[in-house]
């Protein structure tokens, strides 16, 4: 875990990026622990656009059919 300022990270936004990389970062204020900030878990499908929409189904990272595409130009 690193140990930043809270002034460090408010003049250094690159810090922010240690965090999202998956190291854990302890924000000090005053020399004491504030707050500590996590990576947040990233999903592996999201809800897409176009058919898929109503449909509500995770979309994947397949492309899409080639009878779908004719209805998109």
């Amino acid at each position: 875990m690193k140990t930043v300022s809270l002034r460090s990270l408010m003049r250094d936004g690159s810090l922010l990026e240690v965090a999202a990389s998956g190291e854990d970062l302890l924000v000090t204020r005053f020399g004491r622990p504030y707050v500590r900030i996590v990576a947040a878990e990233k999903q592996s499908t999201f809800i897409g656009a176009g058919k898929h929409l109503g449909a509500k189904m995770p979309v994947t990272s397949e492309p899409i059919p080639e009878v779908e595409w004719n209805g998109l130009w």
